[in-house]
């Protein structure tokens, strides 16, 4: 153990959520603000190299250790195996003293974050807050876990103002961070891979990210986005990075068999987030159905199609991000137009949300205690 007062703790689960977190721990380190890191073991993958990459401390605990929920009998197995732990913290009072509980996103881990901090008498602040679509369904499961943890949090630290202007009905303080945490990892990841750097795309190649529910349970969809990737490799060598649910997928519908024999197509391992930032700056666009690549993608400037019906996120629509809407012409003259192509590297902006977040969970820190 690091610490041994539980006042605030942070609760991680995925890799996504470490990435756009770790900004928020090195300001809780700067500002002097004491924490306990609880990971949640939704997903274990990458979690040390990333530590690293950001410097980081490893937790202070691993409520179910050694797993990765990357199906969904995995899911439910970790969802039992995580409250078990939650109850035997509970009972033991090891987390009795928590007066604010730290989530991000909208995972299973920040929903049962939420409920374990509330569980054991603490208030919730949720990073990332605000976010929503019109239909409770879609995304699933996200829209219903942004909806229900807004319900349990007492802090809900908003990336702008429109998500905060979402929030105007909820209980508790809504904080507009004035950017995604986000912002903050992708400025410390340049500054180590592409100091100076004002071009992209020098490698020519597009990069593939695939891994939402939506598009991974509807087999329709999934063939057809499948299908396209085979195409476009076709036009551009391809780099597909493989989340571990994506695998999964591959290999019970045979894709992956039919991708391997595919030359233009090289299949990837997730990788540290700086070597993926490197991936990105030097692809000529990217095709993803991730709101984390979305986010990243409209900071950058790098040509981005969206592999989805619709989006909740506003971030580069209308300039460097195009949604697809699943159709195959969209997709097809997308990359067409965006094979080999250099685009130029946008300046990231250096306000911090981080530095936000810590100033005021540390002063609603001093004032409940």
């Amino acid at each position: 153990m690091f610490v041994t007062d539980a006042a605030l703790i942070v609760l991680i689960g995925t890799k996504a959520q470490f990435i756009k977190t770790a900004p928020v721990l090195r300001e809780l380190d700067v500002q002097k603000v004491p924490y306990r890191l609880v990971y949640t073991g939704q997903h274990s993958e990458t979690f040390e190299a990333l530590e690293a990459c950001f410097g980081t401390r490893p937790p202070d605990e691993v409520l179910v250790p050694d797993t990765e929920a990357a199906t969904k009998s995995a899911l439910l197995g970790w969802s039992a195996r995580f409250w078990r732990a939650v109850a035997a913290r509970a009972r033991s009072e090891e987390w009795r003293g928590c007066r604010i509980g730290v989530v991000h996103g909208d995972t299973m881990s920040t929903l049962f974050g939420a409920m374990a901090t509330r569980y054991c008498g603490g208030r919730v602040a949720h990073i990332e807050a605000g976010l929503r679509s019109p239909k409770l369904m879609d995304p699933f499961p996200e829209e219903i876990i942004r909806r229900c943890v807004s319900r349990l949090s007492k802090l809900h630290f908003a990336p702008d103002s429109t998500a905060a202007a979402n929030l105007a009905h909820v209980r508790g303080k809504v904080i507009d961070t004035g950017g995604n945490t986000l912002r903050d990892a992708l400025r410390l990841a340049l500054a180590a891979v592409e100091p100076g750097m004002s071009e992209g795309g020098i490698g020519g190649y597009g990069v593939v990210s695939i891994h939402r529910n939506e598009n991974l349970s509807n087999a329709g969809d999934f063939d057809l986005l499948m299908g396209e990737v085979v195409r476009a490799s076709a036009v551009m060598p391809l780099k597909f990075v493989l989340h571990p649910a994506t695998r999964a997928r591959l290999r019970t519908t045979g894709w992956m068999d039919r991708l391997r024999l595919n030359q233009g197509l090289e299949l990837m391992e997730r990788m540290n987030y700086p070597d993926f930032v490197r991936l990105l700056v030097g692809s000529s666009c990217l095709l993803t159905d991730g709101g984390s690549n979305q986010e990243e993608a409209a900071m950058l400037g790098l040509p981005t199609l969206l592999l989805r019906r619709a989006t909740e996120r506003p971030d580069g629509l209308g300039g460097n991000v195009v949604l697809s809407g699943l159709q195959p012409r969209i997709i097809r003259d997308f990359v067409e137009n965006n094979a080999h192509r250099r685009w130029t590297l946008q300046a990231i902006g250096t306000d911090s949300p981080s530095a936000a977040i810590v100033r005021v969970l540390r002063s609603e820190m001093h004032a409940s205690g």
